[in-house]
């Protein structure tokens, strides 16, 4: 069939583009293009004009994991103290921080405190009801947190069209936020303690006044010689009894406090991740490698149906299949390893487990000690042991009294911490007062540089559609690539009025 048969088929029309042809494009269509590029520049020229300049102003604080909100102290009797740190990840406790600094309440209170109406104008004008949702959104926006994991640093940005409005409001965020932080963790016991201390107080004055009583209504009477020495082992026990008490109580609620702190520990902890591949996989990605360099030249030589190319693609089936279970075989294996606090935590409570069943066993011991007292006093004298009671009555009473005096005192002294708002946030940084002529927004030679790429891709992109929509060829040499004929002549473009000349 040669060109000039007339039941030819005409090929296809191929759409493809030289460098030149490109260069020839973007010269016939430079008006166009030109306008793109200006057109795209001028917009970012006014963008970086028009837009009312954004400053930020941005501080930094440090949050204390060792603080008094972070540590638990239990209520032990007289005479035994402890105080067992809650263990949590340091970045748990900063993201707790964080969230807690953008919680509804914090923004809330800033925005009340500085003014919506200085903060943001547009949204509380006169005879409207003020959109707070939407001014907390915004607020949220233009509000920055960035813990530092290495550390116990959070840095904090606020941006406002203010620089000094900006500053202020991020110093209010900040007080806002200690004081939250504080009374979020605030446990006042002064009340109750001193509840108990009023109760305490009734209860020895009772026990005071029975005693009183009953002296006074028998009166002195002689004990035998044994009696004072009785009664002296019996209150010498009685201590050492509610000494072990004490301890017994201490051991018991370090045994609760440890496993609590179990139950909210990992046990174990990924200590690393394999991902690195083995020889195997490098050298099934060889093999394959070479069985697809053979299935080339089989190729060459043989059709596709034949036994040697349909063997070559069973070989490179089965290289493929192996590779890929070797990879996932391969790919992020987790080892785990045992949790070093938890561990310690365990230890601990094994201690604290000892040592309360060896109080517990003191404890049986002084009991039955007790007992045999009891009944020999009680064979010795009738009347006596009314006293005794009483006495003992009065004893208990007083230590309790002291306990709770004490125990109110501890409470006074942590309500006096909370009152002077001393927490476990400190400023690091005070809010910087923005440079004003370094505003964040907005950025003129960021914009220039993206409206001069965006106009030179779009320039680009405006010659091309302008080309594909025109219907004219104007190049002999594209004419014979898409055409696939020879030119055999080319006339240039002559006006008719030249002609007729």
């Amino acid at each position: 069939m040669t060109p000039s048969d007339p039941t030819a088929i005409t090929p296809p029309i191929a759409l493809s583009f030289t460098t030149r042809d490109l260069v020839l494009i973007l010269f016939r269509f430079r008006y166009r293009a030109l306008l793109t590029f200006l057109a795209c520049v001028s917009v970012a020229v006014a963008l970086s004009f028009l837009l009312k300049p954004v400053y930020q102003s941005e501080a930094s604080i440090l949050v204390n994991k060792l603080g008094r909100e972070f540590t638990f102290r239990p209520d032990l009797s007289v005479g035994v103290q402890s105080a067992i740190p809650v263990a949590s990840d340091p970045d748990e406790i900063l993201n707790t921080q964080v969230q807690l600094m953008r919680s509804r309440d914090v923004i809330l209170a800033t925005i009340e405190r500085m003014g919506l109406e200085r903060l943001y104008p547009e949204l509380s004008k006169p005879g409207e009801t003020p959109d707070i949702d939407k001014a907390m959104k915004k607020f949220d926006d233009a509000l920055q947190t960035a813990p530092q994991r290495t550390s116990n640093i959070v840095h904090i940005a606020f941006r406002n069209a203010d620089r000094e409005l900006a500053a202020a409001t991020l110093d209010a965020l900040i007080q806002i936020f200690t004081e939250k932080s504080i009374n979020v963790y605030i446990n006042t016991q002064t009340a109750y303690f001193e509840k108990q201390v009023a109760q305490a107080r009734d209860r020895f004055l009772a026990s005071d006044g029975k005693l009183t009583a009953f002296r006074q209504r028998l009166g002195a009477q002689a004990f035998e010689a044994q009696i004072p020495l009785l009664l002296q082992q019996r209150i010498d026990i009685d201590s050492e009894y509610k000494r072990i008490l004490a301890a017994l109580a201490g051991a018991t609620e370090r045994v609760q406090a440890v496993r609590h702190a179990i139950s909210q520990t990992q046990q174990e902890i990924t200590a690393f991740t394999d991902t690195q591949q083995s020889r195997v996989i490098d050298d099934a990605r060889t093999k394959l490698l070479n069985i697809k360099l053979r299935q080339q030249e089989i190729a060459a030589n043989f059709a596709p149906s034949s036994r040697q190319v349909q063997q070559v693609e069973r070989e490179i089936a089965i290289a493929e299949k192996f590779l890929e279970d070797q990879l996932v075989l391969f790919s992020g294996t987790v080892r785990r390893a045992r949790n070093e606090v938890a561990t310690a935590l365990e230890t601990e409570l094994n201690r604290s487990l000892a040592e309360q069943a060896e109080f517990e066993g003191k404890r049986n011991t002084i009991l039955a000690n007790i007992a045999d007292i009891d009944r020999r006093l009680s064979d010795v004298t009738g009347g006596e042991t009314e006293r005794w009671s009483l006495e003992q009555d009065v004893a208990l009473a007083k230590d309790m009294l002291k306990l709770f005096a004490s125990k109110l005192e501890d409470a006074r002294a942590a309500d006096s911490l909370n009152q002077s708002r001393i927490g476990n946030i400190a400023i690091v940084q005070s809010p910087s007062l923005a440079d004003p002529r370094q505003p964040v927004q907005p950025r003129p030679l960021l914009y220039c540089i993206l409206g001069i790429v965006a106009g030179l891709f779009l320039a680009v992109v405006v010659a091309l559609l302008s080309e594909l929509i025109s219907d004219t060829i104007y190049d002999p040499v594209r004419t014979e690539r898409l055409l696939n004929v020879p030119t055999l002549a080319v006339f240039n473009y002559v006006p008719a009025e030249q002609l007729e000349r």
